[in-house]
């Protein structure tokens, strides 16, 4: 299964889902802007229990596609009518948003009757940097097979106009 992909949900379980990852988004949210302390777990009912952030993964690049993702459901939570499970453009922003939110809790966040998703080959890389005067390289592979996984997540405040920032550049094999 690829890591974006969201079970197929329907009806209530669908609207929760949608409910779940809009307010575990916002509670990050939450955290990065100081509104609530960054090391104060959120206590949830049931088998979720209680989940904390992990503040090292709570980049700018990272807090803006939640900050998107959480507009964008905004729509769906106000129009239910719109939620439909089979609809391709939602599952694919739900599971990005639960990746994510994965990533920065730590742990998987499994819906419906799936079950905890197998850990995958792969990398994730984050750099940051103020000012790139040379080259920065996210991942290099040959390959990344259909089981591998990459994940990149890059920023720099300038880049100068000989510098070159690359997320992925195919060289070796992953996965």
């Amino acid at each position: 299964m690829d890591p974006l992909t969201f079970p197929m949900l329907v009806g209530t379980a669908l609207t929760e889902a949608v409910k779940f990852l809009f307010d575990r988004a916002g509670a990050v949210l939450d955290r990065r802007a100081g509104r609530v302390p960054v090391e104060e777990p959120e206590q949830l009912e049931g088998p979720v229990g209680s989940l904390t952030v992990r503040p090292a993964e709570l980049s700018s690049a990272r807090i803006e596609r939640i900050t998107e993702a959480r507009g964008a459901l905004q729509v769906y939570l106000a129009r239910p009518a719109l939620l439909e499970g089979d609809d391709p453009g939602l599952r694919d922003l739900l599971g990005a948003l639960r990746l994510d939110l994965e990533e920065i809790y730590g742990r998987q966040l499994p819906f419906g009757d799936e079950e905890e998703r197998p850990s995958r080959p792969g990398v994730r890389v984050t750099q940051r940097t103020d000012q790139l005067t040379g080259n920065q390289v996210g991942v290099r592979a040959q390959d990344i097979s259909k089981t591998g996984r990459v994940r990149v997540d890059q920023s720099a405040k300038v880049i100068e106009a000989a510098a070159e920032q690359v997320g992925v550049e195919i060289d070796g094999t992953i996965g």
